[in-house]
Order: C-alpha cells, then sequence, then structure tokens
C-alpha cells in the first residue's frame, strides 16, 4: 500500500526516457540544486557518465553527491562490507554519522546483493541527515533491479529503500520503462510508491 505520511515522497517514473530526460519534468533537484543532495543507485552507467549527462542538462553539480554503481568490479566494491542476508537489515544498519566524509561513488559488484545496495544508499543518506538540504535519491533503473532480482525481492527493497528515504524527509525517484514491464509488474511497484508519474509528466496517486 502506498505510503501517505508524506505525500509524494516517493515516485515512480514510467517511460522510455533516461534519468536526465525525466528530471527536469519531476525532479524538484533542477529547480534549486545548490540546495539538494543527489544519491544516485545505477544499474547502468559509471559516475563520471552519469555527471556529464547531468551537467549538460543542468549545468550545475549539487552541493554533495553520491553513486552507488551496482553489478561492477572495482576495489572499492571487492573491499566493501558484507552486511546481513536482507535488504531490511541494509536500510536498518548503523551507518556514518553526520558529517563523515563519504567517497563520491561506491561500488556493489553483485547484482542481487541488496543487503549491501542499501547500506550504501543508507551510509549517504545518514550522513547528510543534518545538512540544510533535501536528500534526493535517483535509482536507474528498476529494469536493471528486476534483471537481478525476483519480482518479490524488487518490490520490497523499494519498500525498504523508500521507507529510508522518508525517513531523512527525502524525495526518491525510480525509473522504470513500461515496455520492459508487463502490467502485473508494474501494478506490484506502484504499490510501494506514493505518486506514479509518466514521461508527459501526467500524475496518478
Amino acid at each position: 500500500m502506498a505510503r501517505s505520511q508524506s505525500p509524494s515522497s516517493n515516485t515512480l517514473l514510467e517511460g522510455p526516457v533516461s534519468p536526465e530526460d525525466a528530471t527536469p519534468e519531476v525532479c524538484d533537484v533542477l529547480d534549486c540544486p545548490a540546495k539538494t543532495n543527489l544519491l544516485v543507485i545505477s544499474y547502468s552507467r559509471d559516475s563520471d557518465a552519469w555527471l556529464r549527462n547531468w551537467r549538460r542538462t543542468t549545468g550545475e553539480r549539487p552541493p554533495e553527491f553520491g553513486f552507488v554503481n551496482v553489478g561492477v568490479t572495482t576495489r572499492s566494491a571487492a573491499s566493501a562490507p558484507k552486511s546481513g542476508p536482507t535488504a531490511r537489515s541494509a536500510l536498518t544498519a548503523r551507518s556514518p554519522s553526520p558529517g563523515d566524509t563519504l567517497p563520491v561513488a561506491a561500488a556493489v559488484s553483485d547484482p542481487t546483493d541488496l543487503a549491501t545496495v542499501g547500506v550504501r544508499a543508507s551510509e549517504y543518506l545518514e550522513t547528510w541527515r543534518e545538512e540544510d538540504r533535501r536528500s534526493v535519491v535517483l535509482l536507474d533503473s528498476l529494469t536493471g533491479l528486476l534483471d537481478a532480482v525476483s519480482l518479490d525481492r524488487a518490490a520490497r527493497f523499494v519498500h525498504l529503500l523508500g521507507g529510508r528515504i522518508e525517513s531523512v524527509d527525502g524525495r526518491g525517484y525510480f525509473l522504470a520503462d513500461p515496455v520492459d514491464h508487463d502490467d502485473a509488474s508494474l501494478g506490484v511497484l506502484r504499490e510501494h510508491v506514493d505518486s506514479v508519474v509518466t514521461a508527459d509528466s501526467s500524475v496518478s496517486e
């Protein structure tokens, strides 16, 4: 069931759009990027490529930018500590204190390891908690997530990540191209967000 405590805290973006195409339509990041911390969880791009596209669209980088690159093998991924076996343990794990410095990019080599993806996301959100800027999380994309795990696991992860975002008064955006998913799958995912935005910016709640 979609949450109601904080309207539109988490939004499902449906359409054949890239993150930088969708963001000008629906994300408050572009209205005041200087007042926004941005975290990208990507199954498809590295941080340098994503930032280049972002700068072409906005011309300004948020003061705090974090990137979790899922499904790549790097030194940081190899050395990243493993956590518990479930997404729930990841999203409630102990995180760094506000003010700690984190690397711009973190990597999770196993795309099925949602626990570690959740830990990396929570580390950024907890570090930014006390800052006078809103945290925005963009998951690029649910298609990549569903290529790696079952629909049930993906939906559970969206629900838990959405709750973590809501707990810091943030905004979450989850990208999905309807061409890649059947109506039943999209219906399950819609149950775990507050609103749905299509490529033409029409909204349903």
